[in-house]
């Protein structure tokens, strides 16, 4: 059994059944799905890029989250899905290139 290969990854909701249904029966009772499931996603996210931190940017109005190494990464990331979002739009792209500030 434990030498069948087993799945690169588990979708979400997978992940989420298992994990709800091997929680005790007072913890399931005293705890919501929904609220359970804001929680598990947090660190289900996290968990996944164990490598890589979260970072957030404010570029104008637009506010963007990105996933990397180091923090000139990030910005590279979040520069490019800046540039991304207003060619969607049609918005212009700086010719100064984005001020991304970052969020804490």
């Amino acid at each position: 059994m434990l030498d069948r290969p087993q799945p690169k990854s588990v979708s979400f909701e997978t992940a989420l059944r298992d994990w709800w249904s091997s929680q005790p029966r007072p913890f399931r009772e005293s705890v919501g799905l929904s609220a359970a499931r804001a929680c598990f996603r947090a660190g289900y996210t996290a968990g996944k890029q164990t490598t890589e931190r979260r970072f957030v940017f404010k570029a104008g109005r637009t506010r963007i989250t990105v996933w990397a190494t180091g923090i000139m990464e990030a910005k590279k990331k979040a520069a490019a899905e800046a540039d991304f979002r207003a060619a969607q739009k049609g918005w212009p792209i700086p010719k100064a290139g984005w001020q991304l500030q970052e969020e804490r």
